[in-house]
């Protein structure tokens, strides 16, 4: 519990407006104990010594206190949603964060829909528990008790005893089902967290399921983890029952044994009628208020599974990028003795491979599939780390410059992404650029003629995934945008695969005339595309095992020769 708090507190950046909560509880918790107390004078004054001249007074001062708790129990919610509505915001960023920075093979290895439903779930109820419960109700009912305590002492000690026992009798019952709680909430929120991932899986692979015939397939999937789920939240709410159950009769017989001690002692002329009624209603009050401490003690361990969610992912090692200034131009690119796999057990892809890549040159690297091509490309985007040997830069590591990395080098992939937007919002991620300079990028890459075909132009939604646009729509789109950016160094990971050969031929002639004396590495199949490549790296099994100019390489590379006459075969 105290872990979880400390965690959450370090994320609340709102804790001034606990001043004006807290002193809402404060008044809160009091007004309705002075109302009360006003009862047994108006029963004992009023009614019993007959001095009805009070009756207004007291009446008066009744309404007061009676209807003060709703307006500070208003400003309580208030505040204290305020606080909670900003802890959710600054959580979900933070996590959106750790994702940015997740090294890329832990991120590969996460349920996108397990993600999610930590932000939309997990996060939220963290958020929700720990102000709107733990720090705004738990604090009430305590304050509530305190007061509470203190006033029934004054009236009869003997109802303090029965409270007391009551609490101990709670606190062995939060002790005896108190971690059980947390082991339920813990099983909802993973079968929970199935039931997104089966429902994310469903609708991202909506075209391969139709296509194979598969629905009731990947219904019956669903239907399997929700039929889990369900019976999660059956245990749960159970086992519920079963806690109400044991302390339920507690609450009751503790009711009864005051009425007895409280009219044993009106009887004996040891109270007033009017302490017996408000005695009676401080101990009903009291042992409504210890139930309530006891479900947010039970709260508690729900926001402890919450936060051992949460901090599953926040809590998870991030990429260590240095903070060196990235100022100059880049003039020089190089690996040395990089040794890559993709985990532990799985074997090399890149094998002691050393490469200079001169600035300002189009280089192609070629070979076949598993040769390790790609991998050259996520090692210079820092998307991995080499296992040994290192990427420089300047004759810098490039893990040890900050972010303004990518400033310098960008790279567009075989399936680009797009988000559920405008095509314009697509081409420019919120960065400002001229309107002539986007249209003409984009007849540059023989996308504009496509675009303003459409209705809306450049204002068209392009949906989910960009789901209305065609493979060789989506690639030249990711492509305009990359020249629109425009860094020093560009990598094409078969950026142009989705294109027939013409417009390949076209595309590849524009990026050429654009990116003159710029930095272009392209990594492709098709070897008629990067003939004029200035130098081309021939990898097969991680290693570069030839390098030169087309023609050089035709006369003296078998496995160049082997993939150039292949593609002319086909």
């Amino acid at each position: 519990m105290r872990s979880s708090m400390s965690f959450i507190f370090k994320y609340i950046n709102k804790k001034r407006w606990f001043l004006l909560g807290y002193s809402a509880i404060f008044l809160e918790s009091l007004t309705p104990i002075i109302a009360t107390l006003l009862q047994r004078d108006l029963i004992d004054k009023v009614f019993s010594a007959k001095q009805y001249q009070e009756f207004p007074k007291i009446l008066a001062l009744y309404a007061i206190f009676f209807f003060g708790p709703k307006l500070w129990f208003t400003v309580r919610k208030v505040v204290f949603f305020h606080i909670g509505y900003n802890l959710q915001t600054v959580l979900t960023k933070e996590f959106l964060i750790k994702i940015y920075d997740m090294p890329t093979a832990a991120f590969n290895k996460e349920h996108v829909g397990s993600l999610l439903n930590n932000i939309r779930n997990n996060i939220a109820d963290a958020s929700d528990l720990s102000v709107n419960q733990i720090l705004s109700e738990s604090v009430k009912n305590i304050l509530t008790i305190v007061f509470l305590v203190f006033s029934i002492a004054n009236i009869n000690f003997m109802m303090l005893i029965i409270v007391v026992t009551v609490s101990i009798i709670y606190y062995a019952l939060l002790h005896k089902f108190g971690e059980k709680t947390k082991q339920f909430s813990q099983q909802v929120r993973e079968e929970k967290a199935n039931v997104a991932i089966a429902v994310e899986e469903s609708i991202s692979s909506i075209r391969e399921i139709v296509a194979y015939n598969r629905q009731d397939w990947q219904i019956n999937n669903y239907k399997e983890k929700f039929s889990q789920y369900f019976k999660a939240i059956i245990k749960q709410g159970l086992f519920k029952n079963k806690i109400l159950f044991i302390s339920d009769p507690f609450l009751y017989g503790t009711k009864i044994v005051a009425i007895l001690l409280g009219g044993i002692g009106v009887i004996s002329n040891r109270i007033s009628l009017g302490e017996f009624v408000v005695g009676f209603t401080f101990v009903d009050q009291l042992v409504t208020e210890l139930g309530q401490l006891f479900e947010q003690a039970l709260i508690a361990k729900k926001l402890e599974a919450s936060v051992e969610c949460i901090k599953s992912v926040i809590g998870r090692d991030e990429v260590k990028f240095g903070s060196a200034d990235f100022n100059k131009h880049i003039e020089s690119i190089e690996f040395r003795d990089v040794t890559f796999s993709y985990s532990p057990d799985s074997p090399a892809v890149l094998n002691d491979i050393s490469i200079d890549f001169p600035i300002g040159k189009k280089i192609a690297i070629v070979g076949k599939s598993g040769s390790g091509k790609s991998t050259i490309a996520q090692l210079l985007t820092r998307a991995y780390s080499p296992d040994r040997g290192e990427v420089f830069i300047n004759d810098v590591p490039i893990n040890c410059y900050g972010k303004q990395y990518t400033d310098k080098v960008s790279m567009v992939f075989q399936q680009p992404y797009f988000i559920p937007s405008t095509i314009k919002e697509n081409l420019t991620l919120d960065k400002s650029y001229k309107p002539i300079d986007i249209e003409n990028t984009c007849k540059e890459m023989l996308c504009h003629d496509f675009i303003v075909g459409f209705p809306n132009q450049y204002e068209t939604q392009v949906g989910e995934r960009g789901i209305s646009l065609s493979g060789g729509q989506k690639q030249r789109l990711a492509l305009s945008r990359a020249m629109l950016k425009n860094t020093e160094v560009l990598i094409l990971d078969e950026a142009t695969s989705a294109l027939d050969t013409e417009t390949e031929f076209s595309v590849q002639k524009n990026i050429d005339k654009l990116r003159k004396g710029k930095t272009t590495i392209i990594i492709a199949h098709r070897i008629s595309t990067i003939q004029n490549a200035d130098i081309i790296y021939v990898l097969d099994k991680g290693k570069i095992v030839a390098k030169g100019p087309h023609e050089k390489l035709m006369s003296e590379s078998t496995i160049y020769n082997e993939l150039y006459n292949f593609q002319q075969v086909r």
